[in-house]
């Protein structure tokens, strides 16, 4: 429902009823309660009523308040109209304008009294110019709102994507500040950072300093030695700003959403001033965009708005417009600098968005937030309008085109509160639309109550959806098929009013959703008249000589009729339009089977021809014209069988005259002539196959192209692709079952005839049977992936169709590596092998293989390119195509592909080293992988942790290295598949995992790095007991043994007995312990006293206590501190002397328990107590006993570093 909101200020009626109101411009500030035109650099600005029955009149209420502003020129400049905005805070007392000059590079503020009419200038502001050219940026975007503080902010897009914040609070302090997408800046920055986790930031000790010195100066020779300089690019321009409201849980800032042509990115402003902003999301929005319509044309973004959403992000929605086609996609931003998730794309027909004679597509705006609440508002600069809503922004609810009437549509804006939208119009003002939804009619809006007049509807509307009546499917198609006639023979009258007669008669009621089978879409109205169309019979049927250019003249005339039912359907009122999508898709589909049909019976006219001028005797030249002649009796046979219409007559006739027969019969037909006549199982000779699959593989891709350039000459009338959840939609018929059964039949015989003339067969075919398989090789492909994404993830249809996926590719792919190494040759006759550039080139091998997961190809097309570069900057430019390969091929998880990436750091791994440990391929990829695969190699890495340490180090990854060589010191140099570390591995391993961890700052005391120091110890425990029995050689290639081995090793348990009665060996024993661990220790409480036992019995203590009566206290502490008693003591109890892992001695055994235990084993009942305090001295030497008040010898007469 309509209701005008506003008049027009007189002044502005005026402006826009001379001949030059086209350049007027129109905007609309429904927050604010502000309109305004700028025509000539003057801008007339008015407040809207606050309540619309406050001052109404006829035909609608008068502004509350009015002003008017003239841009100067030196603002506004000569080339372009200045943009402009105004905002108010006070109902319209005080009208803020700011003006921005396009080229000019100046922005100017003002100040109007609404009521009284005067304007006061509160200054200019210059953009700062570019560095490298000196030149103002041009201005592409600009919004503004009032600011907390009585002033102005407004936000300034630019043509490389700078935005500038704009702000003014009195008169002279207009200010303008980069907004830096580097981090925030001035003011209060929203937002604010703090360091993680609020503590110290941690410096390593000076050994730990100096170990990363050491650490990193030793692996300097990971620096990437073909590291190149970045060069920055310029953002496209800002295409739109939009204010979304306050920022979540700070009340001072508002939100912006700003669009350029590549990205969509939400800042936060503080509306207190001071130029507080923040980039706080920037998602990549055209590839996404691009990748929700599958396309890869000429995208361009246009427009974006910020949306109502309960999402994780941001809640948007964008237009986007390629070529004269639009498209509205709904989306989240998302956190991390990823892409834009795009949750619904909607591509409205042709003409639902009328242009109202606006050729630019710049300067359209999309609008969201009104009511519905899942809608969205085109605005066009011709001054049209168009508003979609459902999630899907499948449905239209409102389209106005000035060309028919009611004028421009100059501005519009969301506002739920009067209904859903206002919208500047050039003839009735300000009007507020209220889509006529149940919700809207149950509850009338305010204006609705308080509005005393209703203004004629100055816009067309179209009323969705239908509500169902019961109708005749036959009448139905009855009346398309009258009123077509009509149309077709000048006799129906004006387009637009077929709508009418045809809802009457009830052929607009149907609806048929994505789910409907082909028969019913086949049944529905508009579809069976398009059907009939295209499977007209001829008049009249050849006689027994077949053929004729009768059939080629026939099949044009279908063409060009079926064009026409299109263009009828478009002018008749917007019946198109509401047309269900699969009922579009089959009409169109028709005309590309009418394509493919006339291309093919062209080239069979062709062939005839070339038969009649050589009279029909040349055996290779009849050869075509018999082959398709079989192909087409074959396939019209097929369709004769299940048409009772068409028995009797010529087959080949048939096939030419039933177009919806190309998929099911013609297809099938030339996939079985090419197993025939030149597969595997054929007769002839090389070249008589080779003209064979020439002939019908014309014939094949000629149909196939055909339907894909129709396709894209009809573009714009495409339904847009709608998929059910993870899956696509079904294949289209030209890369249905019959497509592919027929392309791959090509593709088999291709191989084998371009290998069997490559071997020796005829070397002048090699190149043209490499050419025609190329040319087979990409629709194939093609057909098998829309086959496999159309499946359900998981299904057994899913795995059958990866299988064929996976086939094709492993049949073709190699066979073109092969051509494209093997070169060219002669043109052996094929048609076009003598056009420049016939043959296989290794840049389009990698063109299939990229888009089809061939890794392999890719792999060596890129390598080839590496091998064959003659300076630094073919290698540059040949590494950074691999680069550019690997961060693009992002592979199907779902389908169990693997990033290209990922193949190529496998591939390095496998091939043979050149020398030494690590081969040459493997350490480039080490040194030449830039940051952004770190993670991916990485990952390639882990099953090899001799590789993987060397990475993780160049990454600055010491904590992990140090984890991986860890590892490493169990499972040796070869890593998980070794047989386990020698002691030298062991060593190395643990050594450089110490240095890792010290050049990551951390501690020497440190937990991790007392555990290293415990394990190389017991490595050199084992190393000095190997050397000692053998004479001091020793055996670096032994295997470490387990601590409790070691210990019996130690004892000589196993050696000899006499090799174990070494004191050293005892004292081992101990530092084994020491090493181990507490829980080692607990473990082996008996093993540990048996080693104190040991360490006794090597002592003679009678003679000790006999030393200690007769000599001097020097001479005797000397002999008891190498006593293996005072030495395991001290190895066990004195903090500060060795490597100790876990608790102390004291848990298993105190001083006190040794001293028993030993008392126990040397007294046995008849030694003195004079005999035994030998013993209890040289414990007490290194350990407090319990019970003792002090030292049994002062411990500064007796040297500590023994």
């Amino acid at each position: 429902m309509w209701r005008v909101q506003c008049k027009l200020p007189s002044r502005v009626s005026d402006v826009l009823q001379t001949g030059n109101a086209g350049s007027a411009r129109g905007g609309l500030d429904a927050e604010c309660g502000t309109a305004w035109v700028t025509h000539e650099g003057r801008v007339h600005a008015w407040a809207l009523p606050s309540r619309a029955g406050d001052r109404s009149t006829e035909g609608g209420a008068v502004p509350d308040t009015y002003a008017e502003y003239d841009v100067a020129p030196r603002v506004a400049g000569d080339t372009s109209p200045p943009l402009v905005h105004v905002a108010s805070a006070d109902g319209g007392a005080t009208l803020w304008v700011v003006a921005a000059g396009a080229a000019s590079g100046k922005v100017a503020v003002a100040r109007c009294d609404g009521v009284a009419g005067a304007r006061e200038e509160m200054g200019e502001a210059r953009l700062p110019r570019r560095e490298n050219t000196g030149a103002a940026p041009r201005v592409t975007a600009l919004t503004a709102i009032p600011s907390a503080r009585g002033g102005l902010i407004a936000v300034v897009g630019c043509d490389r994507g700078e935005l500038f914040l704009v702000e003014c609070v009195a008169r002279g302090t207009v200010t303008a500040t980069a907004m830096r997408r580097d981090g925030a800046s001035g003011g209060s920055t929203p937002g604010g950072a703090s360091t993680p986790g609020g503590g110290s930031i941690n410096t390593p000790s000076k050994w730990g300093a100096a170990a990363m010195s050491s650490a990193k100066a030793a692996l300097r020779f990971l620096t990437d030695p073909l590291a190149v300089d970045a060069t920055d690019t310029d953002e496209d321009a800002v295409r739109s700003l939009a204010w979304a409201g306050p920022s979540q849980g700070r009340g001072d800032a508002t939100r912006l959403i700003a669009l350029t042509g590549r990205r969509l990115e939400e800042w936060e402003v503080d509306r207190d001033g001071g130029g507080g902003h923040a980039l706080v999301v920037s998602n990549r929005a055209l590839g996404a965009v691009m990748r929700a319509l599958r396309t890869e044309g000429d995208v361009e973004l246009i427009s974006a708005a910020p949306a109502p959403g309960a999402g994780v992000g941001a809640a948007v929605v964008v237009l986007a417009a390629e070529g004269r086609r639009w498209s509205l996609h709904r989306a989240e931003l998302r956190a991390g600098g990823d892409s834009l998730a795009v949750l619904a794309s909607a591509v409205p027909a042709a003409g639902a968005v009328p242009s109202g004679g606006g050729g630019a597509r710049g300067g359209a705006t999309v609008l969201a937030g009104g009511a519905p609440t899942d809608a969205a508002l085109v605005v066009t600069p011709g001054g049209g309008a168009a508003l979609f809503a459902h999630e899907t922004l499948s449905e239209q609810m409102l389209m106005h085109d000035p060309a028919a009437g009611g004028g421009r549509v100059m501005s519009a804006a969301a506002a739920p509160s009067v209904g859903g939208w206002l919208m500047l119009t050039e003839l009735m003002g300000v009007v507020a639309y209220s889509p006529a939804t149940a919700d809207a009619a149950a509850t009338p809006t305010e204006v609705e109550r308080e509005m005393e007049t209703e203004a004629p509807p100055p816009l067309a509307a179209v009323d969705v959806p239908i509500p169902p009546i019961d109708v005749d499917p036959a009448e139905a198609e009855a009346a398309v098929r009258a009123e077509f006639a009509a149309y077709a023979s000048g006799s129906g009258g004006v387009p637009s009013e077929a709508g009418f007669r045809l809802r009457a008669a009830g052929a607009l009621t149907s609806s048929l959703d994505a789910a409907a089978s082909p028969e019913v879409v086949s049944a529905a109205p508009f579809a069976s008249n398009s059907r009939a169309i295209v499977d007209a019979l001829p008049k009249h049927w050849p006689g027994p000589s077949g053929p004729g250019p009768a059939v080629e003249m026939h099949l044009d005339e279908k063409a060009r009729r079926h064009d026409m039912f299109l263009q009828w359907l478009v002018e008749a009122a917007g019946v198109y339009n509401l047309l269900s999508a699969a009922e579009r898709e089959r009409i169109l589909e028709h005309g590309e089977m009418v394509a493919a049909l006339l291309c093919v019976r062209q080239i069979h006219n062709e062939a005839a021809e070339a038969d009649e001028l050589e009279g029909g005797g040349g055996e290779e030249v009849g050869k075509p014209l018999e082959l398709l002649r079989e192909a087409a009796v074959a396939a019209g046979e097929a369709l004769q069988s299940s048409d009772a219409a068409v028995k009797g007559r010529p087959a080949a006739e048939v096939c030419y005259s039933r177009a919806t027969g190309c998929a099911t019969a013609l297809l099938p037909a030339l996939a079985d002539g090419i197993d025939a006549h030149a597969g595997a199982d054929s007769q002839g000779s090389l070249h008589e196959r080779a003209t064979a699959l020439d002939t019908l593989s014309r014939a094949l891709l000629g149909a196939l192209n055909a339907a894909a350039d129709y396709r894209r000459s009809h573009a714009p009338l495409y339904p847009p692709s709608i998929s059910s959840g993870p899956t696509a939609p079904s294949p289209r018929w030209n890369a249905g079952e019959g497509a592919r059964q027929a392309l791959r039949a090509a593709a088999v015989a291709a191989v084998l005839l371009r290998d069997e003339a490559a071997r020796g067969g005829a070397p002048d075919l090699a190149a043209p049977l490499g050419s025609r398989l190329l040319a087979v090789a990409t629709p194939l492909l093609d057909a098998c992936a829309a086959d496999v994404a159309a499946a359900e993830p998981g299904s057994d249809a899913r795995a059958a169709a990866r299988a064929e996926y996976i086939s094709a590719r492993n049949t073709v792919l190699p066979a073109l590596m092969d051509a494209a190494r093997e070169g060219g040759g002669g043109s052996g006759g094929f048609h076009g092998a003598g056009r420049p550039g016939f043959g296989v080139t290794m840049d389009a091998v990698a063109a299939v293989a990229e888009a089809h997961f061939g890794y392999e190809q890719l792999a060596e097309v890129c390598e080839a390119a590496l091998a064959e570069a003659a300076d630094a900057t073919a290698v540059a430019s040949a590494t950074a195509r691999l680069h550019h390969h690997m961060r693009t091929l992002r592979g199907a998880p779902v389908d169990g592909e693997g990033t290209f990436a990922t193949f190529m750091f496998e591939r390095s791994m496998s091939h043979p080293g050149c020398s030494g440990s690590v081969g040459r391929r493997i350490a480039e990829t080490l040194q030449n992988t830039p940051d952004e695969f770190y993670d991916e190699l990485t990952d390639c890495l882990r099953p090899r942790p001799p590789l993987l340490w060397l990475h993780q180090l160049r990454a600055d990854d010491y904590v992990g290295a140090a984890s991986t060589l860890r590892g490493l010191s169990g499972t040796g140099a070869k890593g998980i598949s070794g047989k386990g570390a020698t002691l030298a591995e062991r060593r190395q391993f643990l050594s450089l995992a110490k240095l890792s961890l010290l050049a990551s700052g951390a501690s020497s005391e440190a937990d991790e790095i007392v555990s290293i120091d415990a394990a190389l110890n017991l490595t050199e425990i084992q190393c000095g007991l190997l050397a000692r029995r053998s004479d001091g050689k020793g055996d670096d290639s032994a295997t470490p043994l387990p601590p409790l081995r070691l210990v019996e090793s130690c004892l000589g348990e196993g050696n000899g007995g006499a090799a174990g009665s070494e004191p050293e060996d005892v004292l081992d024993a101990f530092s084994v312990f020491a090493s181990a661990g507490g829980a080692f220790r607990e473990a082996n409480k008996t093993l540990l006293e048996a080693c104190w036992r040991r360490a006794a019995a090597e002592t003679d203590w009678e003679q000790l206590s006999e030393l200690r009566a007769s000599a001097g206290d020097v001479k005797y502490v000397r002999s008891l501190v190498n006593t293996p008693v005072a030495r395991a003591a001290r190895r066990c109890y004195q903090k500060s002397f060795a490597v100790r892992l876990g608790p102390p001695f004291d848990e298993v055994l105190t001083p006190r328990d040794v001293l028993n235990l030993l008392e126990g084993a040397i007294g046995g009942g008849d030694r003195s107590d004079a005999a035994l305090d030998p013993i209890r001295e040289a414990i007490g030497l290194y350990a407090l006993v319990e019970g003792d008040d002090e030292d049994v010898v002062p411990r500064d007469s007796y040297d500590m570093d023994v």
